[in-house]
């Protein structure tokens, strides 16, 4: 297609009096994960959370059964049809994780200095902590073991063939299934562990849009799940979770390789330098919006609330940090499972992503390899970074991308210019999905005309459906036909009726 010269011209002058107007009436553009668990699995609750801004639903397989998960997202599913809002599901496998065992499922109480036998078995030791053989194998004499993202810090001083001898740095109290980190170890591991395949085989195209896998250390790793949701036929997006260094040292191939990428500060943070945390949080956001693949900001950004009603002022500056930086998503884990104020700590999260987004710059980042299916989307973007005289703009009420997949709204997304963005598909998946997305607010219809160069016919839907109002200017974008995935090609001004 050719833009034409009065559609640049209107483009770039109707910039800024536009973003000016929206901004204020806008909802928050930036979603929130929200775990459940214990603390909100009613309906009731459930229902509060979105009230309160949750758009999507994680569950953490390494805690309950395949049924206890189904009945619950059930119920989430329930309550979203109910409302008529989309809410993705995230189920969060446990993947390569380490988690230890303790005698009889019962706490081990541990003095500072005292030496502490790690196994695979129930040892002749008076205090055994138990572990797979594989972490025996690969560590030596003079490394640290961090159990409970911290709690407590163990410098190996022994090691026979089934077990090691440790010495606590700290006093603390081990509980049973706590995570155990190896900082700069990789512990030869398969990428999904007996639990995940349970999972995986209880999950239904019509029940999961996510499936996280968490210590991914390559992007083979991320290839061996999508095989293993190809076996299944599962369409659900994979949200690969960054923890480890290993990570790190191949994080380019596993943005490449992921759908999602998820910053999980709590094991990040003992797997490498606690200073340099925040260096890789931000280092990740970039390279996301580089490649289009949403990401999440995730652990411990309102810890506080687990507790207490209100967040800690550095957990305010965490969360408002995470907006600047451009994450598409910012989550609760132990704030809404186990939390004495899980609707609060959604309703605090959304309040401060709201406030923000008004001052946080777009990004500017520019891809170095531009695909040419991708052209409209930058065109897009380079007409929004300049703007002309305000008064003399034409006002454009809202901007409507036609999707059948999401892709061109992740696309268009991800320069941050748009804090909302329109988003059409026949796609039930497609239309929870993008639930996790910044500034998209997706609408699930099913278009009467597959020819969407009808214009008119387009914005008769748009109108019908309650997506446009009477007198609005809409910004349309769209493939000349409806279902063909990678076709976008159509940019339009429109005054609806």
């Amino acid at each position: 297609m050719l833009f034409t010269t009065n559609i640049i011209f209107h483009l770039r002058r109707t910039v800024k009096r536009w973003i000016m107007d929206t901004m204020s009436t806008h909802p928050k553009a930036t979603k929130i994960v929200a775990t459940i668990g214990p603390a909100t699995e009613s309906e009731t609750v459930i229902e509060q959370l979105i009230h309160a801004g949750m758009n999507v639903a994680r569950f953490n397989t390494k805690h309950g059964t395949p049924e206890w998960h189904r009945e619950r997202i059930l119920r989430v599913k329930s309550v979203a049809s109910r409302l008529d809002v989309p809410i993705a599901i995230l189920i969060d496998l446990q993947g390569p994780e380490i988690r230890i065992q303790t005698p009889g499922e019962q706490p081990i109480e541990i003095q500072e200095n005292e030496r502490v036998t790690f196994a695979t078995t129930q040892h002749t030791a008076e205090k055994t902590i138990i572990i797979p053989q594989a972490v025996i194998d690969a560590e030596v004499e003079g490394n640290t073991l961090i159990i409970d993202d911290g709690l407590g810090e163990f410098v190996i001083v022994g090691k026979n063939a089934d077990s090691l001898i440790a010495e606590a740095k700290n006093a603390c109290s081990i509980g049973h299934r706590k995570s155990l980190n190896t900082p700069g170890v990789v512990i030869n591991m398969p990428p999904l562990v007996e639990q995940d395949y349970m999972h995986l085989d209880a999950a239904t195209n019509d029940l999961v849009e996510y499936v996280g896998l968490s210590f991914v250390r390559n992007a083979q790793d991320v290839h061996n799940l999508r095989e293993e949701l190809n076996k299944r036929n599962l369409m659900a997006n994979i949200v690969a979770k960054i923890e480890n260094q290993s990570a790190l040292d191949h994080l380019n191939e596993i943005v490449l390789a992921t759908d999602v990428v998820m910053i999980a500060r709590g094991d990040l943070g003992v797997e490498v330098a606690f200073e340099e945390l925040i260096h890789w949080q931000k280092t990740i956001i970039k390279l996301c919006l580089e490649q289009a693949k949403p990401v999440i900001t995730a652990t411990q950004m309102l810890k506080s609330m687990v507790n207490f009603p209100y967040p800690s002022r550095a957990e305010v500056s965490d969360v408002a940090n995470a907006v600047y930086d451009g994450t598409d998503a910012v989550m609760l884990s132990e704030e809404t499972t186990i939390g004495k104020y899980p609707v609060k700590a959604v309703a605090a999260q959304a309040k401060i992503v709201a406030y923000n987004e008004q001052f946080a710059k777009p990004n500017t980042i520019e891809p170095p390899d531009i695909d040419a299916s991708q052209w409209l989307t930058h065109a897009v973007s380079l007409l929004l970074k300049t703007s002309g005289d305000p008064s003399k703009s034409l006002v454009i009420d809202r901007v409507v991308c036609f999707s059948e997949t999401g892709t061109t709204a992740k696309q268009l997304a991800r320069f941050r210019r748009i804090r909302r963005i329109d988003v059409v598909t026949d796609s039930q998946l497609t239309y929870h999905q993008l639930s996790l997305v910044y500034g998209i607010q997706p609408w699930i219809i099913s278009l009467e005309n597959e020819n969407l160069s009808d214009t008119q016919g387009v914005v008769a839907q748009l109108a019908t459906h309650g997506i446009a109002k009477s007198g609005e200017v809409v910004l349309l974008i769209h493939g000349s036909h409806w279902k063909q995935p990678n076709m976008t090609n159509v940019l339009k001004i429109v005054s609806i009726p």
